[in-house]
């Protein structure tokens, strides 16, 4: 389960004094949040000790129960912890198991050559440690992970010559694609996102420039796509997002940039336009894929769903508003009109499970945070406006689906003394498929 993160730009450029003891940096993640399977979750998060002598950073997990209640004791569990001077914040990965436990996975600066390492984890339904692998990682930069469907876990990573590579971990901890994984042969490029197969593999969509290529690595390791990966779009592509179609093949939604008809040079118009590839790497909708969004708007990145037949739900903002509408296995449209959702354009999109989707946006500057699910015929399901997930201005969050037609979402607060960080609070919310918020009005603090 695949968590989807929303970032307010502005906002989130958090100034804090060069000498600060704590989270220094330009932005404080939320926690890492997956699904337990069972209709609760499962987090993991960071907190900064700060003293005038010493600063500790301590990582945390914990699960909570669909009606949320802790799981793994009040404080939950004590994972790692290290000298906070040496510790940026990068993003947590949590990613379930599928029975009750997870993986999470964090990097450690070092002072020395290879000056970092990759940590993976794996915790049982109890929150017992079974295990801890520890990767070196020079000039690494961790981008993705997902399940693998099997119990294990599929990692996506980035080398400092901008190759990339998949590494899959199972059950107990060994690495059946190799210590450093299927690398895709491909430098000076950037992930932009993957999605399981469900067959144990992974589907990788990433640029090259304004090129946007996708490839299959199957449960063996191999490499399934042509050399390169196979072309999304012939026109100049950015900002992709992809699903698994349910079939060994993917449903990727990007923006199409419209080359100027006078020759200038760039784009002169941005679309949104979806592609689908098959199980044996055919393009199916077209060499530019079909057209999702299009006119005189301006949209920005969009988001994608699997509705779980075979098409999807995509999701996208320009000027006037949020819109979101749901394409079928054939790539057509499914709903009469795009569905607005929101009238401000930071926001999320997650599966429902049964053909439609939950949409979390929030504005930051005292604009709440709020969730609506759209059904398989795009109708409103919790009232005009969503339902508020908590009264706190949000300037970022992480969203998953529940596996039960909600969804989990996850947030820090930050409190400053001055321009230092003083301290960082993370919460989790349940919404579930009625729009309720068993979690109560404000959701769960984590910090122990």
């Amino acid at each position: 389960m695949r968590r989807k993160i929303v970032a307010f730009a502005l906002a989130v450029a958090i100034l804090i004094s060069v000498s600060c003891d704590g989270p220094c940096g330009p932005s404080i993640p939320p926690a890492a949040i997956t699904g337990d399977n069972s209709g609760g979750a499962i987090a993991f998060y960071q907190t900064w000790r700060m003293s005038d002598s010493h600063s500790l950073v301590e990582f945390y997990a914990q699960r909570i129960s669909p009606e949320g209640d802790f799981f793994w004791g009040e404080g939950g569990i004590l994972i790692a912890s290290g000298d906070a001077a040496f510790y940026w914040k990068g993003d947590l990965y949590v990613v379930s198991d599928g029975s009750g436990g997870a993986f999470v996975i964090w990097e450690e600066p070092l002072s020395e050559p290879p000056y970092s390492q990759t940590h993976v984890a794996k915790i049982d339904s109890g929150g017992n440690v079974e295990w801890q692998r520890d990767k070196p990682s020079a000039k690494e930069a961790i981008e993705e992970a997902i399940p693998d469907g099997s119990g294990g876990v599929i990692i996506a990573y980035v080398d400092g010559n901008g190759n990339m590579s998949v590494l899959k971990i199972d059950a107990e901890g060994n690495l059946p694609w190799g210590e450093d994984g299927v690398s895709l042969n491909l430098g000076d490029c950037y992930l932009s996102d993957i999605a399981s197969d469900n067959l144990g593999g992974v589907i990788v969509v990433r640029h090259l420039g304004y090129n946007t290529s996708a490839q299959r690595v199957d449960s063996g390791g191999n490499i399934l796509w042509q050399t390169g990966g196979v072309q999304v779009c012939v026109s100049p592509a950015e900002k992709a997002q992809v699903v698994s179609d349910g079939s060994g093949g993917a449903i990727i939604a990007y923006i199409r940039d419209i080359p100027c008809e006078d020759g200038k040079y760039g784009s002169c118009d941005l679309d949104i336009y979806a592609q689908r590839i098959d199980a044996e790497g055919n393009v199916l909708w077209g060499s530019d894929g079909v057209p999702i969004c299009v006119g005189p708007s301006l949209p920005r990145s969009p988001e994608i769903a699997d509705d779980g037949a075979g098409g999807a739900l995509v999701s996208f903002a320009d000027e006037r508003a949020v819109w979101a509408q749901r394409i079928d296995a054939s790539g057509h449209k499914l709903w009469p009109e795009d569905v607005e959702v929101w009238k401000i354009a930071y926001y999320s999109l997650v599966s429902d499970g049964f053909g439609g989707g939950i949409s979390v946006q929030y504005g930051g500057g005292g604009i709440t945070a709020a969730a609506q699910r759209l059904d398989a015929t795009g109708r409103k399901l919790w009232g005009t406006n969503g339902t508020v997930l908590t009264s706190q201005a949000l300037e970022l969050l992480a969203a998953v689906s529940d596996g039960c037609g909600g969804a989990l979402i996850s947030w820090p607060a930050v409190e400053f003394e001055g321009s230092k960080v003083s301290e960082v609070s993370y919460y989790v919310q349940r919404i579930d498929a009625d729009g309720n918020l068993p979690w109560g009005d404000e959701g769960i603090l984590l910090n122990p």
